[in-house]
């Protein structure tokens, strides 16, 4: 569930007004606030119908997005107006129109990703039988930006946009493998800083063993603490520079996890060694060339 209930009840959320600023123009405190929350309530919306890969209601929607139902059905006539989603007569349920996945298909092409990518991880989470998931380094966080789930106790745990700390998933490090000791140490003393959960500031302090262990071993796996948890196993995906910025995870209850684990992570390591080609060659090689030819 992603959280943006702030216990207002209709906030402006209709996008016209947001066509019509004018550029330069001066805004009230109370008019950006609202944008803001208007922005991010339209990107949590897509990411929840990228995790549900369905049709939903204006009830679903208000329940899954934590906001009161005026709001839901304000953003969603919005959006519908604007061509962005579109509402089933019979069932009334709204869902992501084909002007939505023309928005990104430029990206898909950019990063070099095969053709099919998101097929192909629904194909591998069908063989591994576990939740499959793209994560991304996200400031202190490893972000999930893509979920292909299988039903069970993960669905809660791993959803499109959610976060964990670098230092504290198997994702953080995968992805950490190629930082130094040094940098590590500022992201755990960093993390036990600014993060507010008990378990997270307890867990930072592992991080560096957890690194280790992932470059002796070639993956990552990080567990919870008891056997209702859920735990994880990452492989970074290939990287131009020592740094690596995405994975590709495999979420699962934590005993599942790690008596599967030797299973598993074969799996997933031959799933990137069968890339074409490195994601973030493609994607600085193209930036590269972008900023040659843009007229200074």
């Amino acid at each position: 569930m992603i959280n943006t209930d702030d216990g207002d009840d209709d906030l402006g959320l209709s996008v016209a007004p947001l066509a019509g600023v004018v550029p330069g123009q001066a805004l009230r405190l109370d008019d950006a606030e609202n944008m803001l929350k208007s922005s991010f309530r339209t990107m949590a919306l897509f990411e929840f119908f990228a995790d549900v890969k369905r049709p939903a209601s204006i009830g679903e929607i208000a329940e899954n997005l934590n906001m009161p139902q005026s709001s839901a059905s304000a953003l969603t006539k919005s959006l519908q107006d604007s061509g962005y989603l579109e509402r089933d007569i019979d069932s009334r349920a709204f869902y992501p129109t084909l002007r939505v996945a023309f928005l990104g298909d430029w990206l898909i092409r950019m990063a070099g990703l095969p053709d099919g990518f998101a097929d192909n991880l629904a194909r591998l989470s069908d063989t591994v039988g576990e939740t499959v998931f793209l994560a991304m380094r996200n400031g202190i966080y490893s972000q999930y930006i893509y979920t292909y789930h299988r039903e069970g106790p993960v669905r809660e745990h791993v959803e499109t946009g959610s976060v964990r700390p670098l230092v504290c998933s198997a994702t953080g490090y995968a992805m950490l493998t190629g930082d130094t000791d040094e940098d590590i140490g500022k992201l755990v003393r960093r993390t036990i800083h600014e993060v507010d959960n008990k378990f997270w500031k307890e867990s930072a302090v592992a991080a560096a063993d957890g690194v280790r262990d992932t470059r002796t071993r070639g993956y990552a796996i990080a567990v919870g603490p008891s056997y209702k948890s859920t735990g994880g196993i990452a492989v970074p995906l290939p990287s131009r520079g020592v740094r690596r910025n995405l994975c590709i995870g495999v979420g699962g209850p934590a005993d599942v996890i790690t008596e599967r684990s030797d299973e598993i992570a074969p799996m997933l390591r031959g799933f990137v060694a069968g890339l074409p080609r490195s994601i973030e060659d493609a994607i600085m090689g193209r930036a590269a060339l972008a900023r040659a030819i843009t007229p200074s």
